[in-house]
Protein backbone atom coordinates (compact mmCIF):
# COMPACT_ATOMS: atom_id res chain seq x y z
CA UNK A 1 0.00 0.00 0.00
CA UNK A 2 1.18 3.39 -0.95
CA UNK A 3 2.08 6.15 1.85
CA UNK A 4 -1.28 8.80 1.89
CA UNK A 5 0.40 11.52 0.63
CA UNK A 6 1.24 9.51 -2.48
CA UNK A 7 -2.02 7.87 -3.02
CA UNK A 8 -3.30 9.97 -6.11
CA UNK A 9 -0.07 10.14 -7.82
CA UNK A 10 -0.17 6.49 -10.00
CA UNK A 11 2.88 5.25 -11.98
CA UNK A 12 5.14 6.51 -9.26
CA UNK A 13 8.65 4.07 -9.43
CA UNK A 14 11.07 6.53 -8.06
CA UNK A 15 11.43 8.69 -4.96
CA UNK A 16 14.71 10.88 -5.54
CA UNK A 17 16.43 13.17 -2.65
CA UNK A 18 19.08 15.47 -3.93
CA UNK A 19 21.04 17.40 -1.32
CA UNK A 20 23.36 20.48 -2.20
CA UNK A 21 25.84 22.06 -0.13
CA UNK A 22 28.30 25.10 -0.98
CA UNK A 23 28.69 28.85 -0.77
CA UNK A 24 26.08 31.55 -2.20
CA UNK A 25 27.08 34.82 -1.80
CA UNK A 26 29.88 34.28 0.98
CA UNK A 27 27.23 31.91 3.23
CA UNK A 28 27.39 28.30 3.52
CA UNK A 29 23.83 26.75 2.17
CA UNK A 30 22.80 23.04 2.72
CA UNK A 31 19.53 22.48 0.43
CA UNK A 32 17.48 19.08 -0.14
CA UNK A 33 15.05 18.50 -2.96
CA UNK A 34 12.63 15.48 -3.62
CA UNK A 35 11.56 14.95 -6.28
CA UNK A 36 9.09 11.97 -7.81
CA UNK A 37 9.10 9.94 -11.28
CA UNK A 38 7.40 7.60 -13.34
CA UNK A 39 10.70 6.30 -14.42
CA UNK A 40 13.53 4.28 -13.25
CA UNK A 41 16.56 5.62 -13.85
CA UNK A 42 20.36 5.60 -12.37
CA UNK A 43 21.48 8.34 -10.19
CA UNK A 44 23.34 10.20 -12.78
CA UNK A 45 20.53 10.01 -15.59
CA UNK A 46 18.70 11.94 -12.97
CA UNK A 47 20.96 14.23 -12.09
CA UNK A 48 21.19 14.53 -16.21
CA UNK A 49 17.73 15.75 -16.10
CA UNK A 50 16.90 17.38 -12.79
CA UNK A 51 20.26 19.70 -14.10
CA UNK A 52 18.50 20.32 -17.17
CA UNK A 53 15.49 21.24 -15.86
CA UNK A 54 17.08 23.83 -13.45
CA UNK A 55 18.78 24.86 -17.08
CA UNK A 56 15.80 25.95 -18.27
CA UNK A 57 14.99 27.44 -15.13
CA UNK A 58 18.18 29.50 -14.73
CA UNK A 59 17.68 30.61 -18.58
CA UNK A 60 14.18 31.58 -18.71
CA UNK A 61 12.25 31.85 -15.49
CA UNK A 62 14.76 33.69 -13.74
CA UNK A 63 15.81 35.92 -16.19
CA UNK A 64 12.02 36.98 -16.67
CA UNK A 65 11.41 37.28 -12.87
CA UNK A 66 14.96 39.51 -12.28
CA UNK A 67 15.87 41.51 -15.57
CA UNK A 68 12.70 41.96 -17.25
CA UNK A 69 10.83 42.27 -13.57
CA UNK A 70 7.98 39.68 -14.10
CA UNK A 71 7.43 38.90 -10.78
CA UNK A 72 7.08 42.75 -9.94
CA UNK A 73 4.08 43.60 -12.47
CA UNK A 74 0.70 44.83 -11.61
CA UNK A 75 -0.81 43.53 -14.98
CA UNK A 76 -3.23 40.98 -12.72
CA UNK A 77 -6.56 40.46 -15.22
CA UNK A 78 -7.59 38.26 -17.45
CA UNK A 79 -5.16 37.18 -20.19
CA UNK A 80 -3.23 39.81 -19.48
CA UNK A 81 -0.41 38.47 -17.32
CA UNK A 82 0.30 35.24 -19.43
CA UNK A 83 0.00 37.47 -22.77
CA UNK A 84 2.71 39.56 -21.57
CA UNK A 85 4.67 36.31 -20.08
CA UNK A 86 4.39 35.06 -23.71
CA UNK A 87 5.92 38.40 -25.08
CA UNK A 88 8.42 38.44 -22.80
CA UNK A 89 9.84 34.79 -23.74
CA UNK A 90 9.30 35.89 -27.54
CA UNK A 91 11.76 38.60 -26.72
CA UNK A 92 14.26 36.81 -24.91
CA UNK A 93 14.45 34.51 -27.73
CA UNK A 94 14.71 37.08 -30.65
CA UNK A 95 18.03 38.77 -28.65
CA UNK A 96 19.52 35.40 -28.38
CA UNK A 97 18.83 34.00 -31.44
CA UNK A 98 21.19 37.68 -32.58
CA UNK A 99 23.74 36.26 -29.97
CA UNK A 100 23.01 38.23 -27.44
CA UNK A 101 24.50 36.09 -24.47
CA UNK A 102 23.79 39.06 -21.58
CA UNK A 103 20.36 39.73 -21.62
CA UNK A 104 20.92 43.01 -19.01
CA UNK A 105 23.97 44.26 -21.72
CA UNK A 106 21.23 43.92 -24.86
CA UNK A 107 18.23 45.25 -22.93
CA UNK A 108 20.62 48.43 -21.79
CA UNK A 109 21.89 48.55 -25.83
CA UNK A 110 18.86 48.66 -27.14
CA UNK A 111 16.65 50.15 -25.09
CA UNK A 112 15.43 53.77 -26.53
CA UNK A 113 16.71 53.19 -30.15
CA UNK A 114 14.04 51.75 -32.39
CA UNK A 115 16.43 51.15 -35.41
CA UNK A 116 18.40 48.66 -33.59
CA UNK A 117 14.98 46.93 -32.06
CA UNK A 118 14.02 46.87 -36.22
CA UNK A 119 17.55 45.18 -37.37
CA UNK A 120 17.00 42.09 -34.68
CA UNK A 121 13.81 40.86 -36.34
CA UNK A 122 14.79 41.89 -39.76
Amino acid sequence: MKPRQFQNYYGIKSLIRVERVGTRGGKQYHDVACYISSRICTAPEFSQGIRGHWGIENQLHWVKDVVLNEDRSTIHLSNAPANLSVVRAIALNILRRNDHTSITTAHRFLSHDIDKLLTLVE
